[in-house]
């Protein structure tokens, strides 16, 4: 029978497992609910008999005083919840004593003392269910006994040290989609190349697939540094699985490259044996790089046998669970555990576009003395994850590839074309030597994309990598700087500034970066007019349009005015006086009221002490703005500003006329905005009791009644008789790199699965 004891399991996993153990045993099907704050974990099912509860308690390190105590709190909690069927199960080896005490504590729920499943019987079950505890293999590749007798029997190669480390990690395993997929290959094809950033999963993966190998009979053996460790332990007449980490290195190509060929040859022997498998790994760069100066990995097809381990698969749940066993198997006081937990920080990890294994648990293996403490440690290093990317970066990267890395980052989201991005960092460098770089990057670092037009697209391989770039730029300021010189567009300039003045939490994120915005300010002003001169004569000597000088200028200098007013005011004047002037040239009529808005601002913000001497250009910039109101947006913008600034805009010139002439022009054009947009009824009285309201609230409603009654009356005709739907859903996306949707059920999931950590 079964001898697990179940200690290196958190309570959601011990969960879990008895979910599908119940399930298997008498073909419930159960979902979890509401969960109390003591740590209770319930299950319910509805059944032919009724309602079922399960309770399940596991607490590492409990004693039977501790589990009456919480069994008596569950009894008030079945007087409301009336089940048909309760069953209580714990993960304590009780005496019979001890179980007709606690089955006495639960009365009158507990009708039978076998609905009390303890230790024993939760083994007896697995023993009934073997394709769950299969399954499960985190179960019995965490029992210590298991373990142990791997050693012994020496059924695991050149392990035990490799063993010590699984028992600490598998603790902490979640499951993804990965294991499937990369199962799948070895099954099919002998062979699975883990390739993925760092800090994904890719190890842990490998040691699961091999773990889950010697469960059928396998044996298991690890490649150290040299491939000659899988040729030495090969027996022809074994089922034997190989586990190879990192094995082109791990921050470079020279610990392995002279054994590339037996690598592939090694790979051969093993594609054409079914009883042998290949579990390897490896950074995605360093496979690219390889392929770029290795011909034996080159020739080789290791597209058909590559597993491509992503974040991206990390749905909320299994985010959570990783983020929840960390905290529940860490070496943190319980009541700094607690109150992280209670405090929802966790939410702010789930939910993080840079969220990484990796760093949660460089973070949890340091100490940390307060809830407080622990969440400013995650967000910060989430943040700025130089930990994650530090190394590779410093010792894997060719000075190329970390100019394209860096540079990378005084473009947009979109990302650089290449050929911008090659005339920016190429410099000495032969043309061919971008292309490899761009092949080493790709994947880890950079995403390389073929637009329609036929322009190739550079942009960074996922958040976390431009987040580590921002922060190496501000521990590495004159990097910054250097970026700045060496751009070629206006609008680089204006992204990096961007990030200078940015903040978190009312403080400068990076204030490096921002100082040296300051102290180089003559150096960068330079730049910055170097930039709108070229940008004329361009637009001069090519007879341009004036969409050219917006995008290219004006756009990027609007951008520019809020950080040149925080941290270059000497030179603020001479930048503006730019903007004012190119604003009222051919390039205006491409002007949004987003733009207007930085204009108004910066000008207020710099001339608030004495706004007599810009008089005329307030009014000139209050006017232009009120002239391009189109949405209900554009007109809250607008009365927001109205509302801080206009008492003194009314001490200058009447603003009040323009303030709501533009109102009540702007909510009209909102009213014609629904034609065309209709959705349905429901939807399209909302838009209008919005406008309605925004009306009401500037005090334009009795010039707008008449428009807004014919507008209801309009939706009432087109929706007569129930030709449309009542109501239809409607989808939206957000710009930039995507974070994990929640949903409701899953918020309950997550937050009664940290509930029991407070």
């Amino acid at each position: 029978m079964a001898d697990y004891d179940f200690r290196t399991l958190s309570p959601s996993d011990f969960e879990i497992l008895i979910r599908d153990l119940l399930e298997a045993e008498h073909r419930w099907r159960l979902e979890a609910f509401g969960r109390g704050r003591d740590g209770g974990i319930d299950l319910r099912a509805v059944t032919a008999g009724g309602k079922v509860v399960v309770q399940c308690k596991h607490y590492l390190g409990s004693t039977f005083s501790d589990l009456r105590s919480s069994a008596r709190r569950e009894v008030p909690k079945m007087d409301k919840e009336q089940p048909d069927r309760y069953l209580f199960v714990t993960s304590q080896d009780l005496n019979r004593t001890q179980k007709d005490t606690l089955a006495g504590d639960l009365q009158p729920w507990l009708s039978d003392t076998a609905d009390l499943l303890t230790q024993l019987d939760v083994n007896a079950l697995i023993t009934r269910h073997p394709m769950v505890e299969q399954q499960h293999f985190k179960l019995w590749l965490a029992s210590t006994t298991i373990l142990e007798r791997i050693v012994q029997s020496g059924i695991w190669g050149r392990s035990e040290a490799l063993l010590e480390d699984i028992r600490d990690r598998v603790k902490l395993y979640v499951p993804t989609s990965s294991f499937k997929t990369a199962r799948k290959l070895l099954d099919e094809k002998h062979i699975a190349v883990l390739t993925g950033s760092p800090g994904v999963g890719k190890s842990m993966l490998a040691e699961m697939l091999a773990l889950g190998y010697w469960h059928e009979g396998w044996q298991i053996v690890s490649v150290g540094t040299d491939v000659d460790d899988a040729w030495g332990a090969y027996r022809s007449e074994r089922k034997q699985v190989f586990l190879y980490d990192d094995f082109l290195g791990q921050t470079d190509l020279s610990e392995r490259r002279a054994k590339d060929s037996w690598v592939v040859r090694f790979m051969d022997r093993v594609a054409r044996n079914p009883d042998k498998r290949l579990v390897m790994t490896t950074r995605s760069q360093i496979l690219q790089q390889t392929r770029l100066v290795s011909e034996p990995i080159a020739h080789a097809d290791f597209r058909v046998v590559e597993c491509v381990v992503k974040i991206a698969e990390y749905g909320s749940i299994q985010r959570a669970r990783m983020l929840y066993n960390h905290l529940y198997f860490s070496a943190l006081s319980r009541e700094v555990v607690r109150e992280y937990a209670m405090g929802s920080s966790y939410w702010q990890v789930v939910n993080h576009k840079n969220f990484s294994p990796r760093i949660i648990e460089l973070v949890l293996k340091r100490h940390h003395s307060s809830a407080d403490g622990l969440a400013r440690a995650l967000n910060h290093t989430l943040d700025r994850p130089l930990d994650l990317w530090g190394i590779i970066f410093n010792n894997g990267l060719s000075d190329l590839g970390q100019r394209i890395t860096l540079t990378l980052a005084s473009f947009s989201l979109n990302g650089a074309s290449s050929d911008d991005l090659k005339t920016l960092v190429q410099k000495e460098a032969k043309p061919t030597e971008f292309t490899s770089a761009l092949r080493v990057l790709e994947g880890t670092f950079i995403r390389v994309e073929k637009m329609d037009a036929g322009i190739t697209m550079v942009s960074y391989a996922n958040p976390s990598v431009r987040d580590f770039t921002l922060a190496f730029l501000d521990e590495e300021p004159d990097y910054l700087l250097g970026i700045i010189r060496d751009a070629t567009h206006l609008a680089q300039v204006s992204m990096l500034l961007g990030y200078a003045v940015s903040e978190v939490d009312e403080k400068l994120r990076f204030p490096n970066c921002a100082d040296i915005v300051t102290s180089q300010e003559a150096v960068i002003v330079r730049k910055i007019m170097q930039l709108v001169n070229a940008e004329d004569e361009a637009y001069a000597s090519d007879s341009g349009k004036p969409s050219r000088i917006y995008q290219r200028t004006v756009r990027p200098l609007l951008d520019l005015l809020h950080p040149a007013l925080l941290l270059m005011r000497n030179s603020f004047d001479e930048i503006f006086a730019v903007i004012t002037a190119l604003l009222k040239g051919p390039a205006s009529g491409y002007l949004d009221p987003d733009d207007w808005r930085a204009f108004n601002l910066a000008l207020m913000t710099r001339h608030v002490e004495d706004p007599d001497q810009v008089r005329d250009e307030l009014k000139w910039a209050f006017d232009s703005w009120g002239e391009l109101l189109y949405t209900i947006d554009d007109v809250a913008a607008f009365e927001e500003f109205y509302g801080t600034h206009g008492p003194l805009l009314q001490r200058l010139f009447d603003a009040s006329i323009k303030f709501y002439e533009s109102v009540e022009s702007g909510l009209r054009q909102e009213l014609e905005n629904l034609s065309g947009n209709e959705q349905d009824r429901d939807s399209d009285h909302q838009w209008v009791d919005e406008v309605e309201t925004a009306a009401t609230r500037t005090g334009v409603y009795d010039d707008l009644r008449k428009d807004i009654e014919s507008v209801r009356e309009s939706i009432e005709h087109r929706y007569a008789g129930d030709e449309y739907p009542h109501s239809r859903p409607t989808s939206g996306g957000g710009y930039g790199f995507p974070r994990p949707f929640v949903s409701a059920a899953e918020r309950v999931e997550i937050e009664g699965m940290f509930r029991e950590l407070s």
